[in-house]
């Protein structure tokens, strides 16, 4: 899976650095216009180019079939295709977490659900669209891809008209534990995601080469 991952990110190099920078930059002025929202909107946004990118590689240069006939898992192949996901989402929520943690107005473990809800929003979107983009492949999957951005434009729209979603949410998990929380929300997540990863999994093991 890392010599995936390290394909990838060398095939995208120069995107994938641009993508960084931009979204740093974009951090920054979210947290200075005090939208903090948008900022796992953008990360979710990022990883979804830089992925789409990747599956129109693999399909141009015949990677997949170059690689399983290798002794590479499909498996591996699945959860190498998270990875970008996996990366911005931790960059957002170290964001939050040094931003809210200096900013001293929410008690930790509020800002730890807060950090958690990030990756957790960040990786959901992508764990969706994979099995959709194995299934009907690069060209069909970017009709899929175009979806998802209207669904992250939607709501970010949405989200500007409501900028107190961020109160809003601190105070509806104030009324449960912290651990109760924190438990669900991790758990939850990992069930999306399990059954996203089983079902790529299958169509990939499917597919012939």
């Amino acid at each position: 899976m890392t010599a995936l991952i390290i394909k990838d990110i060398a095939t995208l190099k120069k995107t994938f650095l641009l993508s960084f920078v931009i979204c740093i930059a974009l951090s920054a002025y979210a947290i200075y216009s005090k939208t903090l929202i948008m900022i796992p909107l953008m990360c979710a946004f990022m990883p979804l180019i830089l992925n789409s990118i990747a599956f129109g590689y693999d399909v141009q240069s015949k990677f997949e079939q170059f690689a399983f006939s290798m002794p590479i898992k499909k498996s591996s192949y699945v959860f190498s295709k998270l990875f970008f996901a996996f990366a911005f989402s931790l960059v957002a929520s170290i964001i939050i977490f040094i931003y809210l943690l200096t900013e001293g107005s929410l008690g930790l473990d509020k800002i730890i659900i807060l950090s958690l809800l990030s990756i957790v929003s960040i990786n959901l979107l992508p764990a969706i669209q994979l099995p959709f983009i194995l299934k009907f492949g690069a060209e069909k999957g970017r009709i899929i891809v175009m979806i998802t951005f209207l669904i992250i434009f939607a709501i970010s729209n949405l989200l500007k008209e409501k900028l107190d979603i961020i109160p809003n949410l601190i105070d509806t998990f104030s009324l449960y534990s912290f651990n109760i929380t924190t438990i669900c929300i991790i758990v939850l997540f990992l069930i999306v995601l399990g059954i996203s990863i089983k079902i790529s999994i299958k169509i990939m093991e499917k597919k012939q080469y």
